[in-house]
């Protein structure tokens, strides 16, 4: 992929001989795959990963240790690794008494997240940040806002979802709440660029897609009884309209679900595009970044793209390539 030489290493573990990581938007947490010779780590071990090029390489994951393989012929070891965030997907919240589940009242969403992470781990709490602007106010009624038998990812991705943001934890290991949308925007700042032209190419594959599947022009909302809302707006792409609905108890103010009606509404009405690319690796690409792209079979100038999948295998003998999804600025509805 590249003339340059391929810089692989991992905490305790030597003569590293390939590496793959996997983060995306719609993953809760991020995943890391190490194959090497010698280690000294087990499971639930903390485990840091830098890599790149020997002149350009840096920390492109930072979790703990899920699974130890030893395999035959090759005398390798394999560890399966994911992010801090596993710690959440992994604890499943089981009140002793049914009646008495967790619940806090009058929270915001954010305060709420960070109490529901707490019940998993500390170490989840330690470094977060909220990125928001929206002050969604959960648990007003005296039930409050009620949590159990579901893990602490499946509570936390309702809350960040019906308020249309996420919850992700970076390579640092830092954990953000953020309204961060799943495509490009007009203003964004790209850091990277991806070209198949014939000045500094650096795409070695390239597949442009558009389609209606995940398209909707409709979002209706049912809170507790008699509780809802609707967001609606007109979709050229559409030939019916095409109808989302959340309906759940948890959503308790009528700003609660107007809100949640029309931040979906926003993140759905629209064409879906996406591009799938493998380009020469880059150690600083990271998700939910942005790039520009230029390639002239699918048209593209310089257009700005949301990275909404970005996967880095680094290999000893084949070198180093990004798979990535990325997802342009939504063409306008005419």
């Amino acid at each position: 992929m590249t003339d340059k030489d391929v810089y692989l290493a991992a905490s305790g573990c030597s003569a590293v001989r390939h590496i793959d990581t996997d983060a995306s938007y719609g993953k809760f947490s991020s995943s890391a795959i190490v194959e090497c010779d010698a280690t000294t780590l087990t499971m639930g071990d903390a485990i840091t990963i830098d890599a790149g090029y020997t002149d350009q390489h840096q920390n492109i994951f930072e979790g703990y240790v899920a699974k130890i393989e030893y395999l035959r012929p090759d005398n390798l070891i394999r560890l399966t690794c994911y992010d801090r965030l596993i710690l959440a997907a992994n604890y499943f919240i089981v009140a002793d008494d049914p009646e008495a589940p967790f619940q806090r009242n009058n929270i915001l969403s954010f305060d709420l997240i960070k109490d529901l992470l707490a019940l998993a781990s500390p170490l989840l709490t330690t470094d977060i940040y909220d990125d928001t602007s929206l002050t969604f106010t959960w648990g007003t009624n005296d039930d409050g806002a009620r949590f159990n038998l579901q893990s602490v990812a499946d509570a936390c991705n309702f809350i960040a979802q019906t308020t249309g943001n996420i919850l992700y934890c970076g390579p640092s290991g830092h954990i953000h709440f953020s309204p961060r949308k799943p495509y490009a925007e007009a203003g964004d700042t790209s850091t990277h660029s991806f070209t198949s032209g014939s000045v500094s190419p650096n795409i070695i594959d390239i597949q442009y897609s558009a389609a209606t599947d995940k398209t909707r022009n409709v979002v209706k909302i049912f809170g507790k009884t008699p509780l809802s809302a609707q967001a609606s707006a007109p979709n050229s792409y559409l030939v019916v309209d095409q109808t989302m609905v959340v309906a759940s108890d948890m959503l308790d103010t009528d700003e609660l679900c107007q809100g949640a009606a029309d931040v979906n509404l926003e993140l759905l009405n629209h064409l879906t595009e996406s591009l799938d690319l493998t380009v020469i690796g880059d150690p600083s690409v990271r998700v939910l970044g942005i790039a520009d792209v230029t390639d002239d079979f699918i048209g593209f100038s310089a257009r700005k793209v949301f990275l909404y999948k970005v996967a880095h295998n680094i290999d000893q003998k084949s070198g180093y390539y990004l798979s990535i999804t990325a997802v342009p600025i939504p063409l306008p509805i005419v």
